[in-house]
């Protein structure tokens, strides 16, 4: 059996390796996205194949499509509120599937080979603890920032009373309250992964146990932590968005371009799995050395 190595964005690219990982995030994320657009599959049929429009949707024409678009978005108004709702409902199926692989991807990253069953045994076993970190994280972005942006947003009103609306501070208060907010949602994204992962070190721990883990792990390094979150933030980023780009501006007027364009669709889908998986191999990485320290402290606390 390997271990992952002890560098944190190492052990990320080690993860790679991965592949049955990257396949499964990949096909998971096709069927929900198909779910959730299977309403507007009669309407493309009926309204778009083999018309003017859709010919000017397939070449991404500059002039017309904007405006085909919008008609298009008029008219269908009804079943693109029932698309929308399917969305939802697919959005709710996704994050409970992200919950699911979550706990079996912390088990088996670093480990050498595994098999599915190596992987979904303890993906089952962990649900429930997922399931119970992801109602804290919700709570805790509620409150702390839900509460930091509601106040920020009644200083603003207050600084807009006093100030001309171009005044430079204002733009600079905004942007400080967007730069807080930002480093509020990576602190708990930090915590919130950390407690899941927690389940690696500790196949009994419980959730609030869990958080006071990370926390214990984060003491007196949260800038490498934070620095790391944002390194698989921007690379991921900067990844996906150069794919969905590449994609959305892309003509597919005949059959050849169509299906380079639903591979090239696949290949976007597959680059933000493996972005993830990467960085959850380096948030082992980043653990496996402080995990052991962490729980003696909890278990004498």
């Amino acid at each position: 059996m390997t271990t992952a190595p002890r560098g944190s964005v190492a052990s990320g690219l080690e993860a790679l390796r991965e592949w049955k990982l990257i396949l499964l995030l990949t096909l998971t994320t096709a069927v929900i996205g198909l779910l959730s657009a299977m309403p507007l599959a009669a309407v493309f049929q009926k309204d778009l194949a083999g018309t003017l429009v859709g010919d000017h949707f397939l070449r991404n024409s500059p002039s017309l499509a904007p405006t085909d678009f919008v008609d298009f978005l008029e008219d269908k108004a009804d079943v693109l509120r029932g698309t929308r709702r399917t969305a939802g409902a697919a959005g709710v199926l996704g994050i409970l599937l992200q919950a699911f692989l979550a706990g079996g991807m912390v088990a088996v990253l670093g480990r050498g080979r595994f098999s599915f069953a190596q992987l979904f045994t303890p993906a089952r076993r962990n649900l429930g603890h997922n399931l119970q970190c992801l109602v804290l994280y919700v709570l805790a972005l509620v409150v702390v920032v839900g509460g930091w942006m509601g106040g920020a947003m009644a200083g603003d009103k207050r600084l807009r009373e006093t100030v001309p609306p171009d005044a430079s501070g204002l733009a600079a208060y905004r942007w400080g309250t967007l730069l807080v907010a930002l480093l509020l949602f990576a602190v708990l994204s930090l915590v919130y992964d950390f407690a899941r992962a927690a389940r690696r070190f500790a196949p009994t721990i419980g959730a609030w146990r869990s958080v006071r883990f990370a926390l214990r792990v984060l003491r007196g390094i949260w800038l490498r932590a934070l620095g790391l979150f944002l390194f698989w933030l921007v690379v991921g980023a900067v990844a996906v968005l150069a794919s969905v780009g590449l994609v959305w501006w892309m003509p597919a007027a005949s059959l050849p371009a169509v299906a380079l364009l639903v591979l090239l669709q696949l290949a976007a889908l597959a680059l933000r799995s493996a972005v993830r998986v990467a960085a959850w191999g380096a948030y082992v990485g980043f653990l496996e050395p402080r995990a052991r320290r962490a729980l003696a402290s909890l278990s004498f606390s």
